[in-house]
């Protein structure tokens, strides 16, 4: 068996966001799904959130049912996979979805490399 990681996006949502005139709209989540083909990870991951979410968010059922789409699906070494600090990270227009993607795609390293020194001449 293999561990996925897949990010996720929902959209087709509508969560009043307090303090601010714009709702809530969509969110991107990221799950490492250990099992034996990519396609049967994606249908676990989607499972899993569609269920979390009628269970945490959408309980009085005013929420909305997200439409989920793959963002991107990576194989992991399963002794390095770590679940995100994070479930949900929401956002309320494209540029926040884009950036809350980026930092699932590309996160940041605790530690830096040093960049690569030609050798003197």
């Amino acid at each position: 068996m293999m561990h996925y990681k897949i990010i996720l996006s929902g959209k087709d949502i509508f969560v009043e966001n307090y303090g601010s005139a714009d709702p809530i709209t969509g969110f991107v989540a990221c799950r490492i799904i250990k099992a034996e083909t990519e396609r049967l990870a994606i249908a676990i991951a989607k499972r899993d959130i569609l269920v979390n979410w009628n269970q945490s968010f959408n309980a009085d059922r005013k929420v909305g049912l997200p439409n989920l789409k793959v963002e991107r699906v990576t194989q992991v070494n399963g002794f390095l996979a770590r679940e995100p600090k994070n479930d949900y990270f929401f956002y309320t227009d494209s540029q926040t979805r884009d950036e809350h993607l980026e930092n699932l795609i590309n996160p940041r390293r605790w530690f830096k490399r040093k960049p690569k020194q030609s050798p003197p001449a």
